[in-house]
C-alpha cells in the first residue's frame, strides 16, 4: 500500500549502484508524497482525498552568493538601465506588427529570402479563441526534412535582436495604465487547406480530450536550418556578457503602480517541449507561443530531479547554493532562501498570492518561509484517478476560479501547478501514447484558464502576465523518468506573454526557469535579490530572436534548438549521475517509511481489537528505525552533494522532517467558481456555480 508507491520508482536503486558510472546516462528518479497536516498560517484549501502525489527532479548550479536578508524588497531606482523607451508604446507594437522581420530591424538579408513554408496562406486566425480543435496540417514536401547537427554552434552575434535593431517594446516610467483594450490573444492554427478550419468557439467538455490529429509535417531544410542558426546553448558566461536594456525593471515602474499588476506563472511539471510541438492537438499551448516568447531551455549541469528544480524557479537560486538535493522538503530551507510568496507578502502585504497544486510538496513549499501565501489550495489524488488526469482538471478548475475571483482594485499573484504529465512519465515513458494525452489534458485546460484571463481583462481593462514553466523533461522509455543528465531530461522551457512587455511569436535564447522569480517580484515593483541566480525575463530583450514569418518557422526552429542540445562534459554528467544515486537513498527510505506508517495508522483507524493496538504501539519503533537509516544515508548523500558542487550541502538537521501535510477543510471553504456557461459575468467575485472539487 503506503510503502509500495516508493518501490516503483526507486526500486532499481540497488542495481543502479551495482552497475556503477554507466547509470549517470541513465534517467532519474522523482516522486512526491502524499500528505496530511497544514503549513504556516495560510488558508490551505485540500480536496480529494487520494493516495499519492508525484515528481521528481533536480537542478544544480555553480552559483553562489551573498545569504538573503529579511529586509523587503526595495523599490526600484530611478536610474535607467541603458536604452532609451519608446516614445509611443502603441505605434511600436503597431509598427512591429506591421512589419516585424524588415531590414530595418538589422536581420540578414537571408532570412528575409527564406520562401514560405507552404503554398496555402491561412485563413483568418482564431481571434481570441484558444479553445479550437486543432486543424489538419498540410503534407510537406518529399524530402524537406534535415536531420539536426549533433553541436550547436553560437550564432548569437549573426541573429540576436541588440537595442539598436529591435523592436522589443518598452514601457516608459509616466505609462501608468495599459491600453484598457489589449491586443487580445490570438490561436493562430498552422497552415492548413481552407476547407479542413474548424471554426469551433464551444470549449471542450471537462475531461474530454481531442482526437489524434494528421501527423505533424516536417520543416523545410532551407527554414529549419536558418532559424536553428538564431539559437544557441545559453550559459551563465553568454547571459552575464550580453547587454540588458530591454524594460528593465526601472523602466517597469511606472507601469507598475497603477493598475496593480496581475501574474498567473502556470507549472507544468517533467513537460519536453518537443513532445508538446509534436502535437497539433496541443493548440493552446503553441497559440500562447505564437502570443509571447518562447525560450527552449536546457539545464545541462543542474540535477533533474523535482523538488530542486522546483524550488529553484520558486527561489531563483539553484540547488547548489540552497541545498535541496532531492524530493524530501526541507521547510527550513526557506527561511534561508525565501521564496516568490515571502517576496511578495513582504514587498506588499496588499499582493493576494495564491498556490494551487497537486504536488504536497509545492503546497508546502508556498506554506513555507517567512510570510507564506495568503492562499494555499493543495488537491489531493482523486480515488480512481490514475493517469491524474481529473486530479489535473481539478487544478485547473480551482485556477480558473482564482482568476475569475480575482479583485481587480489589488494586486493578484497565482501560482498553479500540475503533475498528471509528469506521473505518466513515470508510469509509461515519456514518448507514451498516455504521456502525450496528460499534455492534451493540459493542454485543454490550459485553454479554459486563458479563456478566463481574457474575459476576466476585457470586464476590467486590466492585463495578466502569463508564465509558463517545467522543472525538467523526460526520458522516452519507462524507467528512471529523469534525474540524470541526457537530453529529454535537461530539456525545460519558458514561456512569457504580455503584449505590453514580451514580443510576439519570438525565441529567446537566453530564458532560464530560475528566472522566474526575479521576473514576477519585478513585475510587483520590486527587484531581484542580490543572490538570485536568475534575472528579470524583462532585462533579456536583446537575446530575442525572430523566426520567418511563419507560424510553422517557429515551430520547427524551437524543435531544432532543442534537437541540438546535448550532454555535459563527462565530468559533470559522472559527478551529476553519482550525486542523484546517492541523493536518492534516503529520500527512498523517507518514503517506504512514511508509508508504513500511513499504512499502520489506517490499521490503528480501524478500531479492531488488539489488532489496532498493536498497530499503534508499531509506528514508534517504525519512525525510529526509518529515521536512523534516514540519518546515515542522508549523510553519505550530503558528502556526496558536497564533493560534487552543493555549496548548501548540510548534514544537519540529522532526523528527517515531517512529511508535509494539510487539514481536509469543509466543502464551504473552497473558492467558488465564477465562470458560467456564457462567460466570465464579473471580476472579482463568486458566481454561478461551485467548484466541483469534492472533499
Amino acid at each position: 500500500m503506503g510503502c509500495a508507491r516508493y518501490i516503483g520508482r526507486v526500486g532499481a536503486l540497488a542495481v543502479t549502484l551495482g552497475v556503477g558510472v554507466a547509470v549517470a546516462t541513465m534517467s532519474g528518479v522523482a516522486e512526491a508524497t502524499p500528505t496530511t497536516a497544514s503549513t504556516g498560517d495560510t488558508t490551505a484549501v485540500s480536496a480529494s482525498p487520494s493516495t499519492t502525489s508525484s515528481d521528481g527532479d533536480d537542478p544544480a548550479s555553480d552559483g553562489g552568493g551573498a545569504q538573503p536578508t529579511d529586509e523587503a524588497d526595495g523599490p526600484a531606482d530611478d536610474e535607467q538601465d541603458g536604452g532609451d523607451p519608446a516614445d509611443d508604446l502603441a505605434d511600436d507594437l503597431a509598427d512591429e506588427a506591421d512589419d516585424p522581420y524588415s531590414e530595418e530591424d538589422g536581420l540578414d538579408a537571408d532570412v528575409e529570402a527564406v520562401p514560405d513554408l507552404v503554398d496555402e496562406t491561412p485563413e483568418d486566425s482564431a481571434g481570441g479563441d484558444y479553445l479550437q480543435p486543432p486543424p489538419v496540417p498540410v503534407e510537406p514536401d518529399a524530402g524537406s526534412a534535415g536531420e539536426p547537427d549533433n553541436e550547436i554552434d553560437d550564432y548569437i552575434d549573426d541573429y540576436a535582436v541588440t537595442d539598436e535593431t529591435a523592436d522589443a517594446p518598452v514601457v516608459e516610467e509616466s505609462a501608468v495604465a495599459p491600453d484598457p483594450e489589449p491586443p487580445a490573444r490570438t490561436a493562430v492554427a498552422p497552415q492548413v487547406e481552407p476547407e479542413t478550419v474548424m471554426n469551433t468557439l464551444a470549449a471542450p467538455s471537462a475531461g474530454s480530450v481531442q482526437s489524434d490529429p494528421a501527423p505533424v509535417p516536417g520543416a523545410p531544410l532551407q527554414a529549419t536550418l536558418m532559424v536553428a542558426a538564431l539559437a544557441a546553448v545559453r550559459d551563465e558566461l553568454e547571459r552575464n556578457l550580453l547587454p540588458s536594456t530591454t524594460v528593465a525593471p526601472q523602466q517597469l515602474q511606472g507601469f507598475l503602480v497603477d493598475p496593480s499588476p496581475n501574474v498567473l506563472v502556470i507549472g507544468v511539471d517533467g513537460t519536453n517541449l518537443s513532445r508538446v510541438l509534436d502535437d497539433y492537438s496541443n493548440a493552446n499551448f503553441f497559440a500562447l507561443m505564437q502570443d509571447g516568447t518562447t525560450a527552449p531551455a536546457s539545464i545541462a549541469g543542474h540535477t533533474t530531479i523535482s523538488n530542486p528544480s522546483w524550488t529553484a524557479i520558486l527561489t531563483g537560486v539553484w540547488a547548489e547554493t540552497t541545498g535541496v538535493i532531492n524530493n524530501v522538503f526541507t521547510p527550513w530551507t526557506y527561511d534561508t532562501w525565501p521564496t516568490v510568496f515571502n517576496r511578495l507578502e513582504t514587498l506588499n502585504p496588499a499582493i493576494q498570492t495564491t498556490a494551487i497544486a497537486d504536488w504536497d510538496v509545492i503546497a508546502a513549499i508556498a506554506g513555507a518561509g517567512s510570510v507564506p501565501a495568503d492562499t494555499i489550495i493543495y488537491q489531493q489524488q482523486i480515488d480512481g484517478d490514475t493517469n491524474w488526469l481529473l486530479t489535473d482538471d481539478a487544478i485547473g478548475d480551482a485556477t480558473e476560479s482564482a482568476i475569475a475571483a480575482a479583485d481587480p482594485d489589488v494586486p493578484n499573484f497565482i501560482f498553479s501547478y500540475f503533475v498528471g504529465v509528469d506521473e505518466n512519465g513515470h508510469l509509461y515513458g515519456g514518448a507514451s501514447p498516455e504521456y502525450a494525452e496528460a499534455i492534451n489534458n493540459v493542454d485543454r485546460n490550459l485553454g479554459e484558464i486563458l479563456q478566463v484571463v481574457d474575459e476576466w481583462e476585457a470586464l476590467t481593462g486590466e492585463q495578466w502576465t502569463v508564465i509558463v514553466v517545467t522543472d525538467h523533461g523526460h526520458q522516452p522509455q519507462k524507467g528512471f523518468g529523469h534525474g540524470f543528465q541526457s537530453p529529454d531530461e535537461t530539456a525545460t522551457f519558458v514561456i512569457a506573454e504580455n503584449p505590453l512587455l514580451f514580443s510576439a511569436g519570438v525565441i529567446n535564447l537566453q530564458y532560464q526557469i530560475i528566472d522566474v522569480t526575479p521576473t514576477v517580484v519585478t513585475l510587483f515593483g520590486g527587484v531581484p535579490a542580490d543572490y538570485s541566480d536568475g534575472v528579470s525575463l524583462t532585462t533579456l530583450g536583446d537575446s530575442d530572436v525572430v523566426p520567418v514569418d511563419d507560424d510553422e518557422a517557429l515551430r520547427a526552429g524551437l524543435q531544432d534548438i532543442i534537437d541540438k542540445y546535448g550532454y555535459p562534459d563527462i565530468g559533470t554528467e559522472l559527478a551529476l549521475g553519482a550525486r542523484t544515486i546517492f541523493a536518492t537513498l534516503p529520500y527512498w527510505v523517507f518514503g517506504f517509511t512514511n508509508g508504513i506508517v500511513d499504512d499502520l495508522q489506517s490499521v490503528a483507524d480501524e478500531d479492531i481489537p488488539v489488532v489496532s493496538q498493536l498497530a499503534v504501539l508499531a509506528i514508534v519503533p517504525v519512525k525510529i528505525i526509518g529515521g536512523l537509516v534516514y540519518a546515515a544515508t542522508n549523510t553519505i548523500a550530503q558528502i556526496v552533494a558536497w564533493l560534487t558542487g552543493v555549496q548548501g550541502a548540510s548534514i544537519f538537521p540529522l532526523w528527517p522532517p515531517e512529511p508535509p501535510s494539510f487539514e481536509t477543510p469543509e466543502p464551504d471553504t473552497l473558492l467558488d467558481a465564477a465562470v458560467c456557461d456564457g462567460g466570465l459575468e464579473s471580476a472579482g467575485q463568486s458566481s454561478c456555480e461551485e467548484l466541483d472539487i469534492a472533499v
